[in-house]
């Protein structure tokens, strides 16, 4: 081979060489651009994607704060309030006390939730027929003589419906575990004759007590001659000795009714007192204060018995 050959043989090896080693960059450049475009696009995505999720926890976590501050509202509404105690009278404008110990906001809340409930039904004719039938039944086989108590029904102040309040006085008074087995019977007036009402059963505000009398407080049920008070405060929460023993508050307005009726009947607070420790306390006991070892008890005893006018 000449050197003039060789020489553009040579130069022709290094243009080759040259040429597939520009190649050879060119590919790794789109790989290695083509990788880094893949990378920030994951990325983008993953901020994206992260963001969104962030959002919805966000969401999430405040409907779970939500949940525990209605929970605890409602739970609120349905808080009870404490303490009272049931004092005596002489029928002559002394008061009969339920005296108490309780914070008046329970009472507030109380009333409020009674409001956003449905009014019950009011008992039918036939429903206080048949009750009174049982009533009379009991007490003319009391042995003791039959007496026929009218009463009228009446509200002072902002108590609500009545209808609750009627309906639970009638079924309490005309119950045979009642002062029917004492020959005591009572009969609902129509109200259109206060005069015909032996006494009046009237569920008061709070505030309006004392204008029964200055023997009544804004804290107590009470009986001033033939007016037998009840507090609505009481009425929606019992109290709390009371509850704290195993009582309820559809007890405790039995057992109110009952007690303050009992005063007009002729009884006095603690003319008798617990007897024994975890026995039924005496209706007449003032379980309201204090129970003494008792346990609740919302009827009269066979001691308790008897009705004078």
């Amino acid at each position: 081979m000449s050197a003039g050959n060789a020489k553009s043989s040579a130069a022709n090896n290094a243009a080759k060489s040259s040429a597939g080693t520009a190649h050879v960059y060119l590919v790794r450049r789109i790989v290695v651009f083509g990788l880094a475009a893949l990378i920030i696009l994951a990325i983008a995505l993953g901020i994206v994607f992260g963001v969104h999720a962030l959002g919805s926890n966000n969401g999430a976590g405040a409907d779970n704060v939500g949940s525990p501050a209605q929970s605890q509202t409602a739970g609120n509404a349905a808080d009870q309030d404490s303490g009272s105690k049931d004092n005596g009278s002489n029928g002559k404008g002394n008061s009969d006390k339920d005296a108490d110990a309780e914070t008046q906001t329970d009472g507030k809340d109380d009333a409020n939730t009674s409001d956003q409930q449905s009014t019950p039904e009011p008992l039918t004719d036939d429903e206080r027929a048949a009750i009174l039938s049982k009533a009379e039944q009991t007490a003319t086989e009391s042995g003791n003589e039959l007496i026929t108590y009218t009463y009228c029904v009446a509200s002072k102040g902002e108590v609500g419906d009545l209808t609750e309040f009627s309906d639970t006085v009638f079924s309490t008074l005309n119950d045979p575990r009642g002062w029917p087995r004492a020959g005591a019977v009572f009969q609902e007036a129509d109200g259109t004759d206060p005069n015909a009402c032996s006494m009046t059963l009237t569920l008061a505000a709070a505030d309006q007590m004392t204008s029964f009398s200055t023997e009544c407080s804004d804290e107590y049920s009470c009986r001033v001659g033939n007016d037998v008070v009840i507090n609505v405060d009481r009425w929606n929460n019992a109290t709390e000795g009371w509850l704290n023993a195993g009582g309820t508050v559809s007890r405790y307005r039995t057992m109110v009714i009952n007690h303050e009726v009992g005063h007009r009947l002729g009884h006095l607070d603690n003319e008798l007192t617990c007897s024994a420790v975890n026995q039924p306390a005496p209706l007449m006991q003032q379980q309201s204060m204090d129970l003494l070892g008792c346990t609740p008890n919302e009827w009269p005893l066979d001691e308790e018995l008897w009705v004078s006018e």
